[in-house]
């Protein structure tokens, strides 16, 4: 078991208050990850489980257990860290065994674990290779087996792939997922990438300016945001979004929702547009298209449509989301259906 709870925890760095009060359980087993831009307290909140970044108040438990003041050393965590962190002066075997020797583990048994480590994540044909004959992924996975060979019970990742190349990140992503199901044990992995987010996750916990945003599962994010920031920071190319003329709720739409047509259609709501740009993505195109409102990217396996081609979009009302004047979420059936009246009289899209 390996659940962690954040209880009014707040973190400061002198007057800057970077979280406050914040409440969070990160559920035992789960493949969680905390994702948002640059500065939004992710990392903050892994170095206080970690213990090398303590807490200003509040409590962080570990199996209901308070480990705030607890030593790092002594929390059964291991944390695998952008850079590696990997002795390139060490052989691949010298640098897995290394924490072992630390803590006085019997030479035996220390040949068993770096083998039985080595062969799960790959590397038993280059246990006596240094880290500079490796390629990225190869010293990623020394790392790992670092990590792994100390048997935590949470692992902590701190942007692990950002240095490696896009064909190579695809790999390591499978590959952790893959590993987290073989060990069962709570991963917690930072990000700022949500594509990582969205692939490898059981859980999303969606941050800005310290403050958690929405958490649960990558589909209910995206599927079902609770704001303006959840929609837009979720999704490649983000949700389309735009104010509500005349009000001040916005509403928006995600890319692949919308559709183009040759003639106008009665279903749902659709309007006369140009296509601005066309971007071949494999099986799919993404067309930017204009509107007096703004540019618009759409989503389509249709590549009928050329440059300067005036179309029409449609978006049928159920894939229209409405967001108050604090950028919140609107829920209300009633509310919704008055905003996609006043919508489709206003002649917006």
């Amino acid at each position: 078991m390996a659940k962690i709870e954040f209880i009014d925890v707040s973190k400061s760095f002198g007057s800057n208050n970077v979280i406050s009060h914040l409440n969070l359980t990160i559920q035992d087993g789960t493949f969680t990850v905390l994702v948002g831009p640059s500065g939004c307290g992710k990392t903050t909140l892994l170095r206080m489980i970690a213990g090398i970044g303590p807490a200003t108040s509040g409590k962080i438990l570990l199996d209901e257990q308070d480990i705030s003041d607890l030593p790092p050393g002594k929390r059964q965590i291991a944390m695998v860290f952008q850079n590696y962190a990997i002795y390139p002066s060490m052989s691949v075997r010298e640098n897995i065994e290394f924490g072992l020797k630390n803590n006085h583990v019997p030479k035996e048994e220390r040949k068993l674990l770096i083998n039985e480590v080595s062969e799960s994540v790959g590397l038993t044909d280059f246990l006596d290779r240094k880290p500079a004959t490796l390629s990225g992924g190869q010293r990623q996975r020394v790392a790992l087996a670092r990590a792994m060979v100390k048997k935590p019970k949470v692992f902590l990742m701190d942007e692990p792939l950002s240095n490696l190349d896009a064909k190579l990140r695809v790999a390591m992503r499978t590959e952790l997922i893959r590993l987290h199901k073989q060990l069962n044990t709570t991963f917690v992995y930072v990000t700022h990438d949500q594509t990582e987010a969205m692939s490898m996750a059981d859980h999303i916990v969606l941050m800005d300016h310290g403050i958690i945003q929405q958490e649960a599962t990558p589909a209910t994010i995206y599927r079902d945001p609770d704001n303006v920031f959840s929609a837009q920071f979720i999704g490649t190319p983000p949700m389309n979004i735009f104010s509500l003329k005349g009000t001040k709720i916005k509403y928006g739409f995600r890319p692949e929702r919308a559709s183009l047509a040759k003639q106008a259609t009665s279903k749902g709501f659709f309007r006369k547009c140009k296509i601005a740009t066309r971007e071949l993505l494999g099986s799919e195109i993404q067309y930017c298209i204009e509107l007096k409102e703004g540019l618009v990217m759409v989503k389509s396996m249709n590549d009928d449509f050329q440059l300067d081609e005036e179309v029409y979009i449609q978006v049928d009302d159920q894939w229209i989301y409405f967001f108050d004047e604090n950028d919140k979420r609107i829920r209300d059936t009633n509310k919704i259906e008055d905003y996609l009246m006043h919508l489709k009289t206003a002649e917006q899209i």
